[in-house]
């Protein structure tokens, strides 16, 4: 399969072209006609994704975050993590893709696994950033229950809450990566009446708002929110015929606090 063969293959389960403006999903680096002899698959690409990718003999990277977003003014070998970053893959050439906010969106993509992954019958959304569910009745939970739930599916030490702990939970909505950020999700949910928001990345301001209106939040590390997108791409290859390899390298930056 060749590189072009590998985007179009993405492309059919999560379109390019519903990424969001700001994004830079797709080939950042790399000959579309050179065949792919294996992938790693990453959430991000840093210095030592690449030098794994040379380990294990693969020479294209796909990653949930793009490597490049703005301009990129220069690239050296001490330009900071991103320009080594591309430095290491041109001179390995190893190819860079990535599939970001095209593969949060798309039927069966990383909201739609998450929301899976968290015991939710998929009820509604705004077909974009956030899937809502319900929760089986039989296996309803304390708000606090559910937030320990959560830090075990998504294996995220570092969860926290916001709300009542004793709050029964029983609608849940769930947006990936940075939700947390977004003013109007955090209004609509209130207005629908959500027991809960799962996300990453809480504004202050917006955790103080789902407070005072009944709104609970469990707030993840943007990464445990997103880190199943690995799985996601494993899959979709794999019943391609494509070799490809999960990174050992990609990690969490954020640790919990040993309290023992």
């Amino acid at each position: 399969m060749k590189i072009a063969e590998l985007i179009a293959l993405i492309d059919e389960f999560a379109p390019y072209s519903a990424q969001a403006e700001y994004d830079n999903s797709g080939l950042c680096f790399g000959d579309p006609e050179e065949q792919v002899d294996a992938a790693l698959l990453t959430t991000d690409v840093t210095p030592e994704v690449v030098d794994e990718a040379m380990d294990r003999g693969c020479n294209v990277i796909i990653s949930h975050h793009p490597v490049i977003f703005g301009a990129v003014k220069s690239i050296t070998p001490d330009g900071g993590m991103r320009s080594t970053v591309l430095v290491r893959a041109i001179k390995a050439d190893i190819a860079l893709l990535s599939a970001h906010t095209n593969l949060d969106v798309c039927d069966g993509g990383l909201n739609d696994r998450v929301a899976t992954m968290l015991g939710l019958q998929i009820t509604g959304g705004d077909g974009g950033y956030m899937r809502v569910g319900e929760l089986d009745p039989d296996a309803t939970a304390t708000l606090e229950e559910y937030a320990a739930f959560v830090s075990e599916k998504l294996g995220d030490p570092t969860v926290r809450y916001v709300g009542d702990g004793g709050k029964i939970v029983q609608k849940v909505a769930v947006s990936t990566g940075a939700g947390g950020r977004d003013g109007d999700m955090f209004a609509e949910l209130i207005a629908q009446g959500v027991d809960v928001l799962v996300t990453a990345e809480v504004k202050h301001n917006l955790a103080l708002e789902a407070k005072n209106s009944g709104l609970g939040i469990i707030e993840c590390t943007h990464h445990a929110t997103e880190r199943c997108a690995v799985k996601v791409l494993s899959e979709l290859l794999e019943d391609a015929g494509v070799e490809c390899h999960i990174s050992e390298k990609d990690e969490d930056p954020y640790h919990a606090v040993n309290k023992e």
